[in-house]
């Protein structure tokens, strides 16, 4: 997926490129997605939320499990003196109490991931807006996500890294003047 949009925003700048005079540059931002996610308070709240809904599973869970393998060795230590039909039953029990145990966990997994995109989805909104705020001020044709290597090297003469810029708008803050943000290397 991000080979793909790296391709799509190449073509893009190739196409908006030749439909532009030379003398015109186009200038682009680019950050850390990842980075400036985390540095946001609403980050580290919906995580401790997570953290917290994550333990409650899993205490569950482990109470299913240590009910189950009670279950088990009860049943191993009387299966000698069970009669036939009890221990039939018994198996039916643990084959019940195994497979509600798997659904538990499976069921936890999906509620968690739903849990996380509801958590998560407010706070990606409001740094896309924060982004979409500074590309706008900074006149960006676009903005780059420079993690996990999807683009390995940018021009600071052509971009800005906006990481910073970001930040301070999600801290309420104004920008600086433009002049400030240009970043050799």
């Amino acid at each position: 997926m991000k080979r793909f949009s790296f391709f799509f925003i190449t073509a893009a700048m190739l196409l908006i490129g030749s439909t532009q005079s030379r003398a015109q540059k186009i200038s682009f931002g680019y950050l850390n997605y990842t980075e400036v996610l985390q540095s946001m308070t609403e980050y580290a709240t919906a995580q401790s939320s997570m953290n917290t809904l994550r333990e409650q599973y899993d205490k569950e869970a482990i109470y299913n499990e240590d009910k189950f393998f009670k279950m088990y060795s009860e049943y191993i230590q009387g299966q000698k003196s069970f009669p036939e039909d009890i221990m039939l039953k018994r198996q039916k029990e643990l084959q019940v109490a195994m497979d509600q145990g798997i659904k538990f966990r499976e069921d936890s997994e999906k509620l968690l991931r739903k849990a996380e995109s509801e958590l998560i989805g407010p706070i990606e909104q409001k740094l896309d807006s924060a982004i979409a705020v500074v590309a706008k001020t900074r006149n960006l044709a676009f903005v780059l996500n420079r993690e996990g290597h999807a683009c390995p090297y940018v021009n600071p003469a052509d971009g800005i890294d906006i990481t910073p810029l970001v930040k301070l708008v999600l801290a309420g803050q104004p920008l600086p003047k433009e002049e400030l943000v240009k970043v050799e290397n």
